[in-house]
């Protein structure tokens, strides 16, 4: 019994420093993601179902006020690709730009965070008729996962938009960021 509570003491020893300081990657941050974006939309009898490479730039500021969580704001400018439907000969460019509120569990080299905002998305289609462009703010949201190295993390993120007419709007992206 000693032997496993002597281990328990070291072990947690060598843990609190890095759980103790897991709040010190506070301030700015920049950072971009690639991903995959996909759109599943219908208007009248024309269903529209496509897959595109997406990508983002961003900016925030994590407070780092409390050790173990992350509490950040966030702005970011993203471009969901090009979806086109041969069958149908539609295509649409999407892009946004988007403002969040951040929590997160900050574990020292993992995390996790959760995020909630606001989105103005522009929408320009191209129909055998002509062109159709529409602008809609929306609410956002998503969850994601990170690896912090020093001031550089590595993000998988997943981001819902709930935009009328327009069922599911989503990205998947993977990222880095850098806290000055």
């Amino acid at each position: 019994m000693k032997k496993y509570f002597s281990s328990l003491i070291i072990v947690g020893s060598i843990c609190l420093p890095s759980l103790a300081w897991a709040g010190d990657e506070s301030g700015l941050y920049i950072g971009g993601s690639v991903g995959q974006s996909g759109i599943d939309a219908s208007v009248d009898d024309i269903g529209f179902d496509e897959d595109a490479t997406g990508y983002k730039v961003l900016f925030g500021y994590n407070f780092g006020l409390i050790p173990l969580i992350d509490l950040a704001v966030e702005a970011d400018y993203r471009d969901f690709g090009s979806f086109k439907d041969g069958k149908n000969n539609i295509k649409s460019d999407i892009t946004s730009v988007d403002v969040y509120g951040l929590a997160g569990l900050n574990l020292g080299l993992l995390g996790v965070f959760a995020k909630v905002g606001y989105a103005d998305t522009d929408v320009d289609t191209v129909v055998e008729d002509g062109k159709f462009t529409s602008s809609e703010s929306s609410n956002t949201y998503g969850i994601g996962a990170r690896i912090q190295l020093g001031s550089l993390a590595v993000r998988a993120e997943y981001e819902e938009f709930d935009v009328d007419n327009i069922d599911d709007l989503s990205m998947w992206s993977l990222g880095a960021t850098y806290t000055f």
